[in-house]
Formats: C-alpha cells, structure tokens, sequence
C-alpha cells in the first residue's frame, strides 16, 4: 500500500499569529496556512490517526527535516457532526510533525495535536465544571507549540457531563488532563482541515467529533482471523491502602481542619465511614493500611474508593478492520470476543504500508 503526502514548513505560531486577514463581517481572523512545498509517498511506514499511546514511522520520498508538517492523505470521507442537524465532509487526513528524520530519510512523526499541547500547564483551581470547559483549556489558542485556529466540540457529549479533577498539585500538565478527560469521554481528538471564517486558506482545527451526532454503540465478535493480542492496563495505581484520612479545607479559607474524616472499605467493596460504623470490623480489611488525602471539597464516595480500592485494571484490545464492518477512530463498541464481552471505544486507528488496517480498543465506561 502506498500513501501520499503533503509536507509544508513548520506551522510556527510565532509568524503565522501575526498573518491575519478580514472577512466578509469585518472580522480580522487569523490566516490560513500556505501551500504545500512538496507532495510525495509515504514508504515503509506506521502512522497512527490519533497518536494517544505511539509515535508514527514513515520513509519520505522528499527532502524533509525535523519541524516540517506533514499531512497523510487518504479517500476516505470524514463526516464530522458539527450539530444535530450539520455535518461537514472533508477526505481523511491526518497530520504529524517530524521530529527526527536520519540519512535515509526515515521519520519520526508525532501527531500534531499532542506535539501542539507539549510543555503547557494550568492551575489545578482553575479547573472547574464541565468537560467543555476543561477542553477549551486543553485546546485553548493561546501558549502553543504549533499554530492553532480553533476548536470545536460535540456540545452534548461534553457541555452537559460534569467533571472533578480533585488534583492535588498547583498546577497540571495539559497533556495529563488531556489524557484524563479523553478516557472519561471516551473521545479522542482529531486535527483537521476546515475553512471555518470563509479565509482565502483553511486552517487546522481540533476536534472532539464524530460522524454521529448521537453516538450509537456498535457491536462486533472477533476471533484469531482478526489477530487480536489483548493487553491490561492499570489505569489507576493505588498501591495497597485500604484506609482514608480525609481532610477537606475549612470553606473560604487555605486551612484544613485539625481531626481527619476516616474512610474504608469492607468485604462486599463498599465505603465505609468510620464514625458511622456499628459493626464488629470482621468484614473490613485484616490490617489498616492508611493513605492520607487533602482535599478543596468534601470528595464523593467514588473519589475515595478510587484512592483505597485495588488497581482498576482495563483491557485493551489491538485488532485487524474488518472490511465488511469497519470501524473508525472514537465509534462506541462492545466487542466479543471468545465469549467475553468488552465495552469501550476505538481509541486509534493504525495504516501500514502492508495494507493491514488495524485499530486500538480501549475498554472503559464514559463519565
């Protein structure tokens, strides 16, 4: 299989920011990016759609060096509901950065949004609300490696899905906010390209789309035709504690109170209030194993169970596209497989230059 390619030069915020032009409204926009410098095909290569776990691989039949953009070309249409009633069409396209090539013109690709959001944080107490709002932090225009023209969101998946993040630290790093919210949505984001202000030239946009507006669950059996190899993966380390002292801060102030809320698990899995307990203690934990936490607001159930449970252990699925049914990066799905049943999302899609179409499952529940 063989795949072209457009490679332009880097889109560098620091020049593109200042090239802006007028619309038709009077509006002063930034301006779109520039022609392509070079097309040619893409050998050897591994490229990834969303990039969320690896890197991409690819020989450029170009000269190329590291910052250049490339845009993977395909015929495969994009639909993206922009609203219940709204679509637009593109043709797939993915874009990467080059980050090291050698003599042979061997690359290293990173997907453009994840290079984009490298080295930003934001304070943890700004972080409040609904995914919507923890996105447009994520995506925001300002403080980024590569230009960025704007982003766009399914609204009903994230304006009405509250979230808390309860960090501890001051600040967080975008890229592991991003990768938490991407798992509780069970969306992950797609750069594409659009000419949303009617510009002489398209920009690039982030995503959190799908061809649904209202995403239906697709069911799918594989078997050893589809080459599965099935991976587990502890999503949240919590050691062995299996007891909580708790202290929440004193409302409008910076200090905690002086005696802890003590919190643990019994035998059937649920929370157990310490200063609510009436029982012999034959059905919590042998021993105490205590893990002390802070927090800015009184924290849910599900938030201590989180810290004192065992690991959450989530299985990932690698598997072949079936032709007959395929499937495409951020579908819903349950999928079977001999005799077990997993639900998730596909959460990466895999080209190769042998043809083989190959997708990433990963299990988990949204919210």
């Amino acid at each position: 299989m063989l795949a072209e390619y457009n490679l332009y030069d880097n889109f560098n915020p620091n020049i593109m920011e200042q090239k802006r032009e007028q619309i038709s409204s009077g509006i002063v926009v930034p301006s779109g990016y520039d022609m392509p410098k070079a097309r040619g095909v893409l050998i050897d290569f591994e490229c990834f759609q969303t990039g969320f776990e690896y890197t991409s691989k690819a020989t450029l039949t170009t000269n190329a060096e590291v910052g250049d953009i490339v845009e993977l070309l395909t015929i495969e249409d994009n639909s993206l509901a922009t609203s219940p009633n709204t679509k637009i069409s593109n043709k797939l396209s993915i874009w990467y950065i080059i980050t090291t090539i050698d003599e042979a013109n061997k690359a290293t690709l990173q997907n453009y949004f994840w290079y984009m959001i490298e080295g930003s944080s934001f304070p943890t107490k700004q972080i409040t609300g609904t995914a919507q709002q923890a996105w447009t932090i994520i995506a925001g225009t300002s403080r980024k490696q590569l230009m960025h023209w704007e982003q766009m969101a399914n609204w009903d998946e994230t304006a009405n899905l509250t979230i808390k993040f309860n960090m501890k630290d001051d600040t967080v790093e975008i890229k592991k906010l991003a990768k938490d919210l991407f798992s509780r949505l069970q969306l992950e984001p797609i750069t594409f390209s659009y000419n949303l202000w009617g510009t002489k030239r398209p920009g690039l946009q982030q995503g959190l789309l799908t061809d649904e507006w209202k995403r239906q669950r697709k069911i799918t059996m594989i078997d050893d035709n589809s080459n599965p190899a099935i991976e587990k993966v502890v999503v949240t380390e919590r050691s062995n504690y299996n007891y909580a002292k708790v202290f929440i801060k004193v409302p409008n102030t910076d200090y905690y109170p002086t005696n802890s809320i003590d919190y643990t698990i019994n035998n059937l899995g649920n929370v157990v209030k310490m200063s609510n307990y009436t029982g012999n203690g034959l059905d919590l934990p042998e021993q105490r194993i205590i893990k002390t936490l802070f927090y800015d607001e009184a924290p849910t159930d599900s938030q201590i169970k989180s810290e004192i449970a065992q690991d959450s252990i989530l299985s990932k699925i690698y598997f072949n596209n079936n032709p007959l049914y395929p499937l495409q990066v951020n579908d819903l799905v349950k999928v079977w497989y001999k005799g077990t049943e997993y639900n998730g999302h596909i959460a990466d899609r895999c080209f190769t230059s042998s043809g083989i179409d190959r997708l990433t499952f990963m299990e988990g529940n949204r919210g």
